[in-house]
């Protein structure tokens, strides 16, 4: 089943959190080895990874640099686009992170051009260094093990023990996460096995994208989607690709997120992504319970930005009553690798928990669960 028995994971866990990293200050260390912080990449994850950075670490970005010939001179995030030409020139005085999904090819152009110090960054473990300064380290333990042993096949023990060595571990293997990685994010074929008759609730649904694939899986045989957007920006997108859909009668959008209440929130977005609980931006969230309580579901999908948990709360009835399929996301918050599947258990102990990373970096960790 797997390389790693029960109790061997439970030492290794406990041996990591006897002498865990603390990332926020390596990453500080670094940029007092520089006079210069430079960031390689300005695009979408640069911009979610910014508020952490200034949040956790606090350091000025002096340059950001790109391929895109477009952006050079151009400013984002504060920080001027230097060509790779210019930042070449400047490569023995500043530390350089790689802010851009397709890393490797950008890491090893840089170090085979004698970059002194090339790193990833890692935008939710340094939220993660700050919850594990301060949280007891034997419950950590305990509902660490707890989980590892729910995970129903090697590939999931294998990617759980990815995340845990990363951000308790050792940070030098750049291709952690690239080791464990899979295609067919929320579809995995050995796991999730779609019917002619799926009734696919999409929470987070952004602007269709999980909706337009599920549709091509389904080659258009299924009963109905009912997609949640809480971003009004979003969901005029999501209403725009519907649409344009043959299949758009049996698609229903809502201008809403799920949480555990009915209430107002506010939330931030960015390019790649919406943050609830802080910013100016206005929206309305219901319980799932509530708002599809008479409809038939098979299959549940969430990736909304940590408030995973509250929706699962919110779905609690439809969950324990329908049991169907479900991809909740797990990535956004350390302590959600065992949160998300120990709640998913404890609703429909049947369930069967699986685990797969869907990016080589830390984005698209997803906990599904099937009977």
């Amino acid at each position: 089943m797997s390389n790693i028995s029960s109790e061997e994971m439970r030492v290794k866990i406990g041996n990591l959190l006897s002498r865990k990293r603390n990332y926020r200050e390596e990453v500080k260390e670094l940029t007092r080895q520089y006079p210069l912080v430079v960031f390689y990449g300005c695009g979408a994850i640069l911009n979610s990874i910014v508020e952490s950075w200034n949040e956790y670490v606090g350091i000025k970005i002096d340059f950001c640099c790109d391929s895109d010939s477009s952006k050079w001179g151009s400013f984002f995030c504060g920080a001027k686009c230097l060509s790779p030409k210019e930042l070449i020139a400047i490569k023995e005085e500043c530390v350089v992170f790689v802010t851009i999904g397709n890393f490797k090819p950008v890491y090893n152009f840089l170090k085979e051009r004698g970059f002194p110090s090339v790193n990833q960054l890692y935008k939710y473990d340094l939220v993660a260094s700050e919850f594990l300064s301060c949280h007891d380290q034997e419950e950590v333990l305990s509902k660490l093990c707890e989980t590892y042993q729910l995970l129903g096949d090697q590939k999931s023990q294998k990617v759980f023990d990815a995340i845990v060595t990363r951000v308790l571990g050792d940070g030098s293997n750049i291709d952690i996460m690239l080791d464990v990685f899979e295609e067919n994010q929320y579809f995995p074929p050995d796991i999730i096995k779609l019917t002619d008759h799926e009734r696919l609730v999409d929470i987070g649904a952004f602007n269709g994208d999980t909706i337009q694939d599920f549709v091509s899986r389904t080659e258009g045989k299924f009963d109905q989607v009912f997609s949640f957007e809480v971003s009004a920006i979003n969901f005029k997108a999501l209403q725009e690709n519907v649409r344009q859909m043959p299949e758009q009668g049996r698609i229903n959008v809502f201008n809403l997120g799920i949480w555990d209440n009915e209430c107002d929130i506010v939330y931030s977005i960015g390019q790649s992504q919406s943050t609830v609980g802080s910013g100016e931006s206005k929206g309305y969230v219901v319980p799932l319970d509530d708002v599809i309580k008479d409809e038939q579901v098979t299959f549940i999908k969430m990736d909304i930005e940590g408030a995973e948990p509250q929706a699962l709360r919110g779905a609690r009835n439809i969950i324990q009553t329908q049991k169907p399929k479900l991809a909740i996301c797990i990535y956004h918050d350390f302590k959600h690798l065992w949160e998300i599947p120990l709640y998913i258990k404890e609703l429909v102990p049947e369930y069967k928990i699986f685990l797969r990373h869907h990016t080589n970096l830390e984005y698209e960790t997803v906990c599904y669960a099937v009977i």
